[in-house]
């Protein structure tokens, strides 16, 4: 196929390639193009795929014919010029047609976003050191409390309140003798002495009777979330409407067999476990983002794409989205109770967006580098694992079998590769059982 072509470099690791192709080297595309359209066209008197193309012209018009050659075209010449000049596309080019005539030599630009360059910053510089996991008794007697306290009995009594009953209260805050925006909540739970509301609130509760109401001022926080609050004085208005006596199971192997475990101690060694793991597991985060951000800092990137932060941005989003539905609460109260748009979220995630980027830059390229690989029988693993989880959803078990799930696992297979790679170079270890 012959063509000529032009190369152009763009700011922010975009290129542009002006291409031309000769008028005599569109002949076979025009006939494919034309095979196309004939399969597609209905025409009395003429099998599919089988009309002549000057009454296929007079039909669905000779530009029509030109156009779907011309994208036959592009498709082949495209590939052919990114894979000479040694190009690495992100996603589809924009492609902008500059000539297109019949008899004509054809004509486009396309302008393509690559990855950007990256120079690896040296790995045996950078150090982190492991913290040491340490459970405490007051770790597991913490949590101990917790689940007595989900399992109390509860007895709705005529009495004053007092520390560790629940209560249901209605209550209003003002400022300035002014309603402040949800502040007025009804029939709303409480357990006295959990330090759910601000200092003081609850221990104006203890000694009212039911159906007793109170008012009394108490100043916010000053690091309140709230900062139209936060560190100013407000008035509260509360009535209590009940009062329930709460009763803690005692602590003993009664209470430890109701959770499904023999014996006190062996509660205690169990959440001592659980605890452990899951301290183990937030320090193994903590270390792998301390160590990629050190590298990065180490290391040269290329200018980045708007479209890959703008991708990071988005995906972002979508995650405070989720967390904060998964709280039960609703995405455009959450901002107004922020008193931000959700083009002001996005644009202070930014920055963070940037450094996301990079990091999966970094581990792109040291994977490649490193020239690691992802054996395919190590993504069917991952996969079945995944599929056993899901027996119970037909939906998801198709999702499974997609090629978009597979590059996602084969994605996440490489990010532990280089993760594991990195961390046995850069990682000294305090706890023994965590050695790679």
């Amino acid at each position: 196929m012959q063509y000529k072509y032009e190369l152009k470099k763009l700011p922010k690791s975009q290129v542009e390639i002006s291409v031309t192709i000769f008028h005599d080297e569109l002949k076979p595309f025009i006939e494919k193009a034309t095979q196309k359209l004939s399969e597609q066209t209905k025409i009395d008197g003429f099998r599919p795929g089988k009309v002549p193309l000057e009454i296929l012209k007079k039909r669905v018009g000779e530009m029509k014919i030109l156009e779907e050659a011309a994208t036959l075209a592009v498709e082949k010449s495209y590939v052919e010029i990114a894979t000479k000049e040694k190009l690495e596309p992100l996603g589809s080019p924009k492609i902008d047609l500059e000539k297109l005539a019949p008899n004509n030599d054809f004509s486009y630009k396309a302008t393509i976003n690559l990855i950007p360059e990256v120079k690896i910053g040296d790995y045996k510089s950078v150090k982190i050191k492991e913290k040491e996991i340490k459970v405490s008794e007051e770790d597991i007697n913490k949590i101990i409390e917790e689940v007595r306290n989900q399992k109390a009995t509860e007895v709705l009594e005529n009495k004053t309140v007092a520390k560790g009953d629940r209560v249901e209260i209605d209550f209003d805050i003002f400022r300035d003798n002014v309603p402040i925006d949800g502040g007025a909540q009804k029939k709303y739970p409480l357990v006295v002495g959990t330090g759910q509301f601000i200092p003081g609130f609850e221990d104006n509760l203890i000694g009212l009777k039911t159906n007793e109401e109170k008012e009394f001022e108490l100043k916010f926080p000053e690091k309140y979330h709230n900062v139209n609050l936060a560190g100013k004085p407000a008035k509260f208005k509360v009535k209590v409407l009940a009062v329930y006596k709460r009763t803690l199971p005692e602590l003993n192997d009664e209470f430890a067999k109701s959770l499904g475990i023999e014996t006190l101690n062996k509660l205690k060694e169990q959440i001592h476990h659980n605890v452990e793991h899951e301290e183990h597991h937030k320090e193994e985060e903590r270390v792998e983002i301390e160590m990629l951000e050190k590298l990065i800092d180490k290391s040269q990137f290329g200018e980045i794409p708007d479209v890959l932060i703008n991708s990071e941005v988005n995906k972002m989003l979508q995650e405070l989205e989720s967390n904060i539905a998964r709280q039960g609460l609703k995405f455009d109260d959450y901002l107004k109770h922020l008193n931000k748009t959700t083009e002001q979220m996005k644009l202070e995630f930014v920055p963070q967006a940037i450094k996301r980027v990079k990091g999966a830059l970094l581990t792109r390229a040291i994977f490649l580098k490193e020239k690691m690989e992802i054996p395919e029988n190590e993504v069917d693993k991952e996969i079945e694992a995944a599929g056993k989880m899901y027996q119970q959803y037909p939906d998801m078990l198709k999702n499974l079998q997609t090629p978009e799930y597979r590059d996602y696992i084969s994605n996440m297979i490489g990010n532990r590769k280089v993760m594991d790679f990195l961390k046995a170079i850069c990682v000294e270890r305090t706890n023994p059982e965590h050695k790679h």
